[in-house]
């Protein structure tokens, strides 16, 4: 569409970063910045156009394995002081592992009057940063099954990297053949089952 079709009402930014500490453990900072390009009328007080409505930050420092040591999470601007409040409610995620089923179980967490919605929100994308860090500066093995709940790679992990597609094929030969091998392996080790008369 061209710009002359339309008119901006809102603008949410999501940015996400990665840092490696002195200490070892990595820093994952996510910040959500939503603006309203009018006016807007709040229940308390009116919002100028662009200035921010929602600035959230949340920083898990994770190991190398992705469990998740410590969090800050601050809320820089929002509509409400009591937006605040639940600052300190985000300490739960201390101890979690960033793996299949975190983004499910932090929604289910911090749900409702449990949590915020958009600091909530930050946590998937900052869920796939971590991912995304972590291969990057460790590296990843072989293949992950399909039935897996610990993701150790990126392959078999979407769309264009499943062990069946022509990009796995093309550049993770070595990976596929440990993985078929393993496959293989795994079939054997199951019970036979026995023949009915």
């Amino acid at each position: 569409m061209t710009a002359n079709n339309r008119e901006p009402l809102h603008l949410r930014r999501i940015t996400c970063e990665g840092f490696l500490r002195k200490d070892g453990l990595i820093d994952i900072e996510g910040t959500l910045i939503d603006t309203k390009h009018r006016d807007f009328q709040l229940a308390n007080r009116l919002l100028p156009a662009k200035e921010q409505l929602h600035q959230m930050r949340i920083c898990i420092t994770v190991n190398h394995e992705r469990e998740i040591v410590a969090v800050q999470a601050s809320i820089e601007h929002s509509p409400y002081n009591e937006c605040q409040e639940v600052e300190p409610f985000y300490q739960r995620l201390v101890g979690m592992r960033v793996d299949r089923g975190f983004v499910r179980a932090v929604k289910e967490m911090f749900r409702g009057t449990s949590g915020c919605t958009h600091m909530t929100e930050l946590l998937a994308p900052l869920a796939t940063t971590t991912y995304q860090v972590i291969w990057a500066e460790d590296g990843w093995n072989g293949i992950d099954d399909h039935d897996s709940q610990q993701r150790a790679s990126p392959l078999n992990g979407c769309h264009a990297l499943k062990v069946e597609g022509q990009v796995v094929k093309t550049y993770f030969r070595q990976e596929l053949e440990q993985w078929k091998t393993k496959q293989v392996v795994k079939l054997q080790s199951l019970p036979k089952a026995k023949a009915t008369p």
